[in-house]
C-alpha cells in the first residue's frame, strides 16, 4: 500500500506521468471544447503545456531542486552535431516535397500553394518564415510537449525497453491524447484536418523519428526543433497539401516517413543508436 499520491507517483513515474498528461489536459480542453466551443483554440495551449508541468513535477518529486535544473539543461543543450541541426530543420519538409513530386508525377497531382500566414507576401517568406518558425516552437506546442514525452517519458521507458519499441508507446499515447481535437469539430484545424488514421501513423512514425534525434545527441533541443519544423513545413505552410482536398499527398508523406523510419531501424538497430 501507498502511504500517499505523491509516493505512488515516485514509484511509478511512467503511468503517473501519462495518467496526469492526460488529467490536466483533458480537464481544459473537454469542457471548454464542449461547453464553449468557440474558445477551444485558445484553450488548446494551455492544456498542451501539461506534459512538460508534470515531467517537472515529478522530476522534483523524485530528483529535487537539482533534478530538475539538470532535466531542463537538458533542452538548452545546443552543441550537437551540425548533421542533426540540418535533419531536425530541414528533414521534413526534404519528405513533404518528396510526396508532393510523387504526386505531381504518379497521379497527375496539382503543386501545393504554400500557405503563407495572412499579411505575408510569397517574397517575404523568407523574412516570415524563422519568426514563424520561433512562434510554433512556444505556441505551437513543441516546447509544451516535448520535455515531457521526448525528455521524460522515453528515458524512463528505455530503463524497461529499447528505444524503438519506447517511441512506438509514446507515439501511441501521444495520438490518444489528441483525440479531443477530432472529437470537437473547432479542434480539426489544429491537427491540419487530417483524418484520425493518418495522422495516427503520421504521428507514431514522427515519435520514432523524435527519439531517433534524441538518443543520439540527449538534448531535448533537438526534438523540440524537429517537431517545430513539422508544425511549420506541414500545418502553417501547408507543404502536406490537405487543403487541396486530397489525401493521396498524406498518403504519400506518410508512406515516405515510415519508409524512413524503417532505414533508420535497419542502419541503427531497434535501440535508434548510430553505430
Amino acid at each position: 500500500m501507498y502511504k500517499s499520491i505523491s509516493e505512488w507517483m515516485r514509484t511509478n513515474p511512467i503511468p503517473a506521468f501519462f495518467l496526469l498528461t492526460f488529467v490536466i489536459a483533458w480537464m481544459i480542453w473537454l469542457p471548454i471544447g464542449y461547453l464553449a466551443p468557440k474558445y477551444f483554440l485558445l484553450a488548446i495551449i494551455p492544456g498542451a503545456w501539461a506534459p512538460t508541468i508534470v515531467s517537472v513535477l515529478l522530476t522534483w518529486l523524485t530528483d529535487g531542486k537539482s533534478g530538475v535544473r539538470q532535466f531542463l539543461s537538458r533542452v538548452i543543450r545546443w552543441r550537437v552535431s551540425f548533421q542533426w541541426y540540418l535533419v531536425v530543420l530541414f528533414g521534413i519538409a526534404v519528405i513533404a516535397f518528396a510526396a508532393q513530386g510523387l504526386n505531381i508525377w504518379l497521379f497527375d497531382g496539382e503543386p501545393v500553394k504554400l500557405n503563407l500566414p495572412a499579411g505575408i507576401p510569397e517574397n517575404g517568406l523568407l523574412i516570415a518564415l524563422p519568426i514563424i518558425f520561433f512562434v510554433n516552437i512556444f505556441f505551437g506546442g513543441p516546447l509544451a510537449e516535448d520535455i515531457g514525452w521526448r525528455g521524460y517519458a522515453l528515458p524512463k521507458l528505455r530503463e524497461k525497453m529499447n528505444a524503438f519499441t519506447a517511441s512506438l508507446l509514446i507515439g501511441i499515447v501521444w495520438v490518444l491524447w489528441h483525440l479531443p481535437f477530432f472529437w470537437i469539430p473547432e479542434g480539426k484545424i489544429a491537427v491540419g484536418g487530417i483524418p484520425l488514421l493518418w495522422f495516427a501513423l503520421l504521428t507514431t512514425a514522427w515519435s520514432v523519428l523524435f527519439a531517433w534525434v534524441y538518443v543520439n545527441t540527449e538534448s531535448i533541443l533537438m526534438p523540440v526543433l524537429f517537431h517545430a519544423a513539422v508544425n511549420t513545413t506541414l500545418g502553417t505552410l501547408g507543404i502536406l497539401g490537405q487543403a487541396n482536398g486530397s489525401l493521396t499527398p498524406v498518403i504519400l508523406n506518410t508512406v515516405l516517413t515510415w519508409l524512413l523510419v524503417g532505414v533508420i531501424v535497419f542502419f541503427t538497430g531497434r535501440d535508434l543508436k548510430k553505430k
